[in-house]
């Protein structure tokens, strides 16, 4: 049931409101546009309608009651160049009689039709992005299909309506649930502050958002088609055709889908992110060698299986990722896999450089060595990266190509062929209490 009123009022009397006035109810909505900001729980509404004014003053009266729109925010404006010259908005009352309620008095110079638009903001409508990958047999690559899910529980109903989705930083002075659903006064009700940050502001930040939805799909026969342009320091995915969202309901659209994306198994040592195990890492990159990196992926559920054969799928694994940027990598742990193996050990441990004072070690140095045994069991070559990170000052020493990642770690990226091992030597040697440098 809708739950926003928009009605017509024609004047019998100067009387109060409701009690000499005829209430006509406006026609449906024309078009109506959600453009869903997630960073903060904040929607702009844009809906249009056609409307019939009569020559003189015209009373259009807004009701906003059991819903989360702002009321501070709601603004009427007349749309194209002869309702422009024709109408304007010559006051705004709140009426005592009547809580969440508000009445433009329009004046019109020349009675007819004319398509207005009312905007406003309202909290309770959010959306999320998942992703889910199929990945080949033989582990080299992926169809990556990517989902958004649009939630409503703003109280009103949006039929047919455009829906845009905004990754970026929104910073608000106040939160717009708390603008929705201000403090029931005891008396009178005061008109709303002038907003800190309305639509028409909202539409100078976003410069295509004068665009109207001329799509008549009802979105139901054919996948949603999701649009994608920069915005500043924002990233709008635009929901092809129109979407119906219910008061209460969820939907989820489909984004993408990309066949073949290549896709990159390596087994690594990085107890930073993955723990202090050898784990099985499925990679890929959001860039254009990857068939994707035509724009940035929103923060989303990342979800893997794999393709057994015959109609089956198995559960891989799934990781939560931030915010992917052009050229960023995706790397989902799968946890480990006992066709690859590590084994590490502790082959020697010196002391040296002993320092003492008043009969107390207050110094010394410790020359550890340590061997690494990578097995690869498999059928066919895999990529092994190996992050090994040390404290205090301490020098890393060997043979093998290691390179320094940051300044307490150091790592060794290599391919180890089918059904081979591979042995890594390494000492570490670490300057302790006033030894230290």
């Amino acid at each position: 049931m809708k739950t926003i009123l928009l009605l017509l009022l024609a004047t019998l009397s100067a009387a109060p409101l409701l009690a000499k006035e005829e209430l006509v109810t406006l026609p449906e909505r024309d078009s109506v546009q959600l453009t869903i900001y997630n960073s903060e729980d904040l929607t702009l509404v844009r809906e249009r309608r056609s409307l019939v004014f009569k020559e003189g003053a015209n009373r259009l009266q807004f009701s906003w009651a059991n819903t989360l729109i702002d009321p501070t925010s709601v603004e009427f404006n007349p749309v194209g160049k002869d309702a422009q010259d024709a109408l304007e908005v010559s006051d705004i009352s709140y009426p005592a009689e009547a809580f969440e309620m508000l009445i433009w008095t329009v004046d019109c110079s020349k009675g007819g039709a004319y398509e207005v638009e009312i905007s406003y903001f309202t909290s309770g409508i959010s959306w999320s992005a998942e992703y889910e990958g199929i990945v080949s047999n033989d582990e080299d690559k992926l169809d990556l299909t990517a989902y958004v899910t649009v939630t409503n529980r703003s109280g009103e109903e949006y039929e047919k309506a455009q829906v845009r989705l905004v990754v970026g930083v929104v910073h608000l002075v106040e939160k717009i649930i708390n603008l929705a659903t201000p403090p029931r006064p005891t008396g009178g009700v005061p008109a709303p502050a002038p907003p800190a940050m309305g639509p028409e502001r909202m539409r100078r930040m976003d410069k295509d958002a004068a665009d109207e939805a001329n799509s008549e799909d009802d979105g139901m026969v054919r996948p949603k088609e999701i649009q994608k342009e920069g915005l500043s320091e924002y990233y709008i995915y635009s929901v092809g055709g129109t979407e119906t969202i219910p008061n209460g309901w969820s939907k989820r659209l489909r984004s993408f889908n990309i066949k073949d994306v290549p896709l990159k198994t390596v087994y690594r040592l990085e107890p930073d992110k993955f723990g202090p195990y050898f784990t099985k890492v499925l990679e890929f990159k959001n860039d254009e060698e990857h068939k994707l990196g035509k724009e940035p992926l929103p923060d989303g559920l990342v979800r893997l299986y794999k393709d057994a054969g015959a109609g089956r799928l198995g559960y891989m694994g799934q990781v939560l990722s931030k915010y992917i940027p052009k050229n960023e990598e995706v790397k989902v742990n799968v946890g480990p896999d006992a066709e690859c193996t590590m084994k590490q050990k502790r082959t020697s441990l010196k002391k040296k450089d002993l320092t003492f004072r008043n009969g107390w070690l207050v110094g010394w140095t410790s020359v550890e060595d340590y061997e690494i045994i990578v097995t690869n069991f498999r059928a066919r070559d895999v990529e092994v990266e190996i992050h090994r990170s040390m404290r205090g000052d301490f020098d890393f020493d060997s043979d093998d190509k290691w390179e320094k990642h940051d300044a307490d770690t150091q790592k060794i990226h290599f391919t180890l062929k089918a059904n081979s091992k591979r042995e890594l030597k390494f000492t570490i040697t670490t300057r302790n209490g006033t030894n230290a440098k």
